[in-house]
């Protein structure tokens, strides 16, 4: 027969989804911290927050910092977000060009925040890509 499969689980089967790397959250940063940080990598890390780790999750808009304008961060943007990217901007700015693997727990815990409230984000970024 259809082995225990039910119409409630082939649906709850087909609408799971499954956690993202970070590699497809952030490609860009996913490689220069693979092949090593320059020192403009280091500054975008500390003081850019459109074009560093979090930016590019959020498609490089601005929209996580409400556009700039702090009263819509809870409407458009997320706090969390906001202060993973100073996290990770303070630990860029400590240690330097060698601050990869300080990192690593810092993007662990923004990849599962990114995976439980704004995966669809990353899947309307990279739809007209598929």
């Amino acid at each position: 027969m259809s082995q225990g499969y039910t119409p409630e689980k082939v649906k709850s089967l087909a609408s799971e989804q499954h956690p993202l790397a970070f590699e497809h959250i952030c490609p860009r940063w996913a490689s220069k911290l693979r092949m090593g940080l320059d020192e403009h990598d280091v500054h975008t890390l500390a003081h850019d927050s459109k074009y560093c780790i979090v930016g590019e999750a959020w498609g490089h808009s601005g929209r996580h910092t409400g556009y700039y304008f702090t009263p819509l961060i809870p409407l458009i943007g997320c706090w969390n977000c906001i202060k993973f990217g100073r996290e990770m901007g303070k630990i860029a700015q400590r240690y330097g060009r060698s601050c990869t693997s300080s990192l690593q727990p810092v993007l662990s815990d923004f990849v599962e925040h990114w995976n439980h409230k704004h995966m669809e984000i990353t899947k309307k970024i990279l739809k007209p890509y598929t």
